[in-house]
């Protein structure tokens, strides 16, 4: 039987050009690491929830009658209010934010954003194509900076609504990544790519996710680079490796699979 998965649809539920590829990662991993097939539930029906900032969105369906409890995996936070209740199943959570905010602060096995996950669907690269990789999030795509940053001589952008898979192969192929999308940053990190956050709006992107991936290697999110930043970047990308690490990265991985859950 197919697993029943709630994951953020935006806009792609009724056009598939504009599905974001980190919400649309979710199936493609849980079926990857389940060996099973997956569909679509919304929450009053699903078993199970995985990527993506979306555990408030069980909060707000409590006022609909949803009861059930859900087997949750790797999803995260967005606000510091946000609290979630302890009734589900908590198998993994993306980051050390999120765990905190469950109510009474259950014993969690696993942190991580299952996006790290990646090179179960795509294998990285023996050779790179690209030198950079630009990775704007949906609400950045239009911006002023984003288009005369991805028009720069050396940087490749990548669109956020394209097939995931093609998204991957992209960004694995790139020799570094800068990226104002979550998932932009968190594949990079799979495929071992050095990486680093541009900020190019405020208040329209949740920062508390950022905190939340990053403590799952108990580091504290990196300083974003601004906006007015990008074209010397682009002229000397190399820095953005000076001491990228990603500490524990395997063993994150392992724990994601060891507790997905069994449905």
């Amino acid at each position: 039987m197919a697993i029943k998965l709630y994951w953020h649809r935006g806009s792609g539920r009724s056009d598939a050009g504009q599905r974001n590829f980190g919400d649309y990662l979710s199936p493609l991993i849980v079926e990857a690491v389940s060996g099973c097939s997956v569909k679509y539930a919304p929450l009053k029906e699903a078993e199970m929830m995985a990527i993506g900032t979306i555990l408030a969105n069980e909060y707000k369906a409590k006022r609909y009658g949803f009861k059930r409890k859900i087997h949750v995996w790797g999803s995260g936070c967005g606000q510091p209010d946000e609290r979630f209740s302890s009734r589900h199943y908590y198998h993994a959570v993306r980051g050390k934010e999120t765990a905190q905010r469950v109510i009474g602060q259950p014993v969690i096995s696993a942190f991580g954003d299952p996006g790290l996950l990646a090179e179960m669907l795509v294998k990285r690269p023996i050779q790179k194509k690209y030198k950079i990789g630009f990775v704007a999030h949906y609400v950045d795509r239009d911006r002023p900076e984003a288009i005369a940053f991805a028009a720069t001589d050396g940087v490749h952008s990548i669109n956020v609504f394209d097939e995931p898979r093609d998204v991957l192969h992209q960004i694995a192929a790139c020799e570094f990544i800068v990226s104002s999308s979550l998932h932009g940053l968190v594949v990079a990190d799979a495929y071992g790519v050095p990486n680093l956050r541009v900020r190019l709006s405020r208040g329209l992107i949740d920062e508390l996710k950022f905190d939340d991936y990053y403590s799952a290697f108990n580091l504290s999110a990196p300083q974003p680079l601004t906006s007015d930043k990008l074209a010397s970047l682009a002229a000397a990308p190399e820095w953005i490796a000076d001491g990228y690490s990603r500490p524990g990265l395997a063993g994150i991985q392992d724990g994601l699979i060891k507790h997905f859950p069994k449905i």
